[in-house]
């Protein structure tokens, strides 16, 4: 029986991948002879496309269906071309050699107010743009938690986050973080929630340490479809939108590029449940239903290169009764990471002798409550707490008595 299974299921994946091709080939400069790279290569009538790789390859899978459909190739500074892939067979690499464009300065006009190029040369400036050397930055964090409309829940902590960029990824870091001083409030949530490390989470949304899967990776550029939402004299606002039945969310993103050097100095990504998403059988059913969540990263400079300097991201969920599938709460949650000081010097040491970790513990961790350094800490007064949240929490006992028991 077994035996059979296995032929079975051999068979059954021989009949899906028999359903699909993968149409690789190299995309030439017929001017140069050179490979052109993030060539845009894409199925005609159809959403199916790849960038080509420095060397100019690509590997488009597509179902064996749309090879009665042509390719396009385009490329800044080229004719567009298309190819017939009718009788392409699996296993075979095109060469496909693009003309030049007879008009290059016209060419150059049109890149300059297409978004989708813009956003290609943010991302290829990067390398350039952001900087790369380790260092480690200083800021102020706050996260606070909103049941049914009421504030219940907030922690704040100073925090240096030390970031090594010496990574063989290409412009992906990866953190460790040190917690200064800290304080939270009591926890009056009864939703029953089991936190993680939301402050480390929050690390993970800035899209140049994470940006495999955004639109920060060229490969994807053509899905998140960019558009101008508008220009000044100084920067473009950039619009994109990303949706596929495989996901269960629909994000939108607005990217803020600076003229000239083409640097990317913000980023706003809105996050919702994607109404055509079909739930998987093997997928986890949850009470937890995300509502919405909006991501904002800001940049400044920092010796002549762009750093983060800030990381804000709000969420909201309903958390359904697991019985009726009533909505029980309606939980919002929100965290904000402001940094102020910034220090490439000696990282590799500093991170040695300090205390910096993988997960930060606020929720659980014990602490003194250093009351000399908050009634002193000038970020608090650049950003004032919302005097809701202190009404709501001040209704069992006052705040700072709070701050000092939950340290014990």
């Amino acid at each position: 029986m077994r035996k059979s299974l296995s032929v079975l299921f051999i068979m059954a994946g021989l009949v899906l991948s028999a359903q699909n091709v993968a149409v690789r080939g190299f995309v030439i400069g017929s001017d140069t002879r050179q490979p052109l790279s993030l060539c845009a290569v894409q199925v005609k009538n159809s959403q199916l496309g790849a960038l080509t790789e420095d060397n100019g390859f690509f590997d488009l899978p597509i179902p064996t269906s749309n090879l009665t459909d042509s390719l396009k190739i385009s490329f800044i500074g080229y004719l567009p071309k298309m190819l017939s892939i009718r009788n392409y067979k699996q296993g075979d690499t095109l060469k496909i050699y693009l003309e030049t464009a007879i008009e290059t300065k016209q060419e150059a006009v049109i890149v300059a107010e297409n978004a989708k190029g813009v956003l290609l040369k943010a991302i290829k400036n990067l390398k350039t743009n952001i900087f790369r050397d380790s260092i480690i930055q200083t800021g102020f964090y706050r996260q606070f938690h909103k049941e049914n409309g009421k504030f219940v829940r907030l922690m704040e902590a100073d925090l240096s986050v030390a970031i090594n960029a010496k990574s063989h990824l290409d412009y992906s870091f990866h953190e460790l973080v040190q917690t200064n001083e800290q304080r939270r409030s009591e926890s009056y949530e009864t939703n029953g929630d089991q936190h993680g490390d939301h402050m480390v989470d929050l690390l993970k949304e800035n899209p140049f340490s994470y940006n495999k899967s955004t639109f920060l990776n060229p490969k994807n550029i053509d899905f998140f479809a960019p558009k101008f939402e508008s220009e000044d004299t100084a920067q473009y606002i950039i619009k994109t939108q990303y949706k596929e039945s495989s996901s269960a969310k629909l994000e939108q993103a607005r990217i803020w590029v600076e003229k000239g050097t083409y640097a990317i100095t913000r980023i706003e990504v809105d996050k919702f449940p994607n109404p055509y998403y079909v739930k998987s059988r093997y997928a986890v059913d949850s009470r937890w239903k995300l509502v919405n969540e909006k991501d904002v990263i800001q940049l400044t400079k920092f010796k002549g290169k762009f750093v983060v300097s800030s990381l804000e991201r709000v969420y909201n969920h309903h958390v359904l009764n697991p019985r009726t599938g009533d909505v029980d709460f309606v939980v919002e949650e929100s965290f904000n990471l402001y940094f102020y000081k910034y220090d490439d010097v000696d990282v590799p040491a500093k991170i040695r002798d300090g205390k910096f970790k993988d997960f930060t513990e606020l929720y659980s961790s014990k602490y003194i409550y250093n009351s000399k350094f908050w009634n002193n800490y000038t970020m608090l007064n650049e950003h004032p707490l919302d005097k809701q949240i202190k009404k709501d929490l001040d209704h069992a006992k006052p705040l700072d008595s709070q701050y000092v028991e939950m340290g014990r």
